[in-house]
């Protein structure tokens, strides 16, 4: 794909934009509708949410990629149906849909595909799916650790927004490296704010994208977001910026 990296409307530049990281789980059950109305109940503009496929082919909004029951057997989300996904899981299991139908009309959803496998187109698909059932692609980042997803959902609709999720700790070892927004050409980098530093971030400015950091939960790293001049933080605090 040619052209320039786009930034996405809801990221205006020169802010400081603040998303609740999986909706605003000091106050609710991560990753759950409940979470993401509270964090926008708490004025943010945005949430970010995990996506992986079920066996039975449902968007699953789950950050691991297993449920451990009550008796500790560990179960594959991806080798597990969504009923019986919601039978290990005490409290609420949301797919997707659930989750894009509660963005207001001001909002905006950071949607992260989880995939351990290196090419998994069906996910990619699956999602822009129901992003373009709800025409919303303007209220949408799609990220992902694994550039091939980044790079299939480019190849699919060059008009959604993009990033790629970095961190020294990422298990895709052979895909842990900033590098890869050669091969994947994403319009955002979001990065590890324990790992983001003034050099990296410079290089990353150079070629047009927009940077945010993650997961902000102390005045320390907030600080560090503020010094580095990031466009805005994934937080589990609506309130982590002082009004």
């Amino acid at each position: 794909r040619g052209g320039s990296p786009q930034r996405p409307s809801f990221l205006p530049v020169g802010a400081f934009t603040l998303i609740g990281h999986r909706g605003a789980p000091i106050f609710a059950e991560e990753n759950t509708v409940d979470s993401f109305q509270r964090a926008f109940a708490s004025n943010l503009k945005g949430v970010e949410l995990d996506v992986q496929l079920s066996s039975d082919n449902k968007l699953i909004i789950y950050h691991d990629f297993h449920i451990v029951s009550s008796a500790g057997i560990y179960h594959e989300i991806k080798s597990t149906t969504y009923e019986e996904l919601k039978e290990l899981k005490s409290g609420e299991l949301p797919q997707l849909q659930d989750a894009l139908d509660c963005i207001p009309a001001e909002g905006f959803a950071n949607i992260e595909i989880k995939s351990d496998q290196m090419l998994n187109t069906r996910i990619v698909k699956r999602v822009l799916t129901e992003i373009n059932k709800r025409k919303i692609q303007h209220k949408c980042i799609v990220s992902s650790f694994n550039p091939f997803v980044i790079w299939r959902m480019k190849r699919l609709d060059s008009h959604i927004c993009t990033a790629f999720l970095w961190t020294e700790d990422n298990s895709f070892s052979i895909l842990n490296s900033p590098l890869w927004v050669w091969f994947c050409r994403p319009d955002g980098f979001h990065g590890d704010i324990r790992n983001l530093d003034k050099s990296l971030v410079t290089w990353l400015r150079k070629k047009g994208f927009y940077i945010l950091g993650y997961t902000v939960n102390s005045p320390l790293h907030l600080a560090k977001a503020r010094s580095l001049n990031l466009d805005g933080i994934f937080s589990d605090d609506p309130y982590i910026i002082k009004h």
